[in-house]
């Protein structure tokens, strides 16, 4: 069986990483997913991480989360225009909160996420707005491509 390597994109504080690996840790186990986590790339902590081999240019699905801490959306738009490029299937999910827009800033800060989110989601096979649908999506999209792995050479 060929092993399915998912590129975990998105917001690095909040933990959601742990919580999607938790959630297919019977896969993982098994040996039927692996899950690249850029938080475990020390190169650069917080900047936009360098090719690696089991970087999104090799995925068979890249998984972005979109949360409140991470507003920019920039580095995800890379990541899942990238999978996308490569032939990987993508899934985002839209978990972010609207913020209290009281200040011309804060308006200037959700113009600029909204033009993000509505890029990233032309490179979107499919689309979640919560953590566990997203979840649901990826073990759907797990199985679909262990199928298309087994049938082709």
């Amino acid at each position: 069986m060929k092993t399915v390597l998912v590129y975990l994109a998105g917001g690095m504080k909040s933990g959601w990483q742990d919580k999607v690996m938790a959630a297919l840790e019977d896969l993982r186990v098994e040996g039927v997913v692996t899950f690249f986590d850029p938080r475990t790339n020390p190169k650069e902590p917080e900047k936009y991480r360098p090719m690696d081999k089991e970087s999104w240019e090799n995925a068979d699905i890249v998984f972005g989360y979109a949360e409140s801490s991470n507003p920019a959306l920039f580095a995800m738009c890379i990541e899942l225009t990238g999978g996308y490029y490569n032939k990987a299937r993508t899934i985002f999910v839209d978990d972010l909160k609207p913020e209290n827009l009281e200040t011309s800033e804060k308006i200037e800060e959700e113009k600029k996420r909204k033009r993000y989110l509505s890029f990233i989601e032309t490179v979107s096979h499919k689309k979640a707005t919560s953590l566990p649908e997203g979840i649901s999506i990826l073990k759907d999209e797990i199985g679909e491509t262990i199928i298309r792995k087994s049938y082709s050479p």
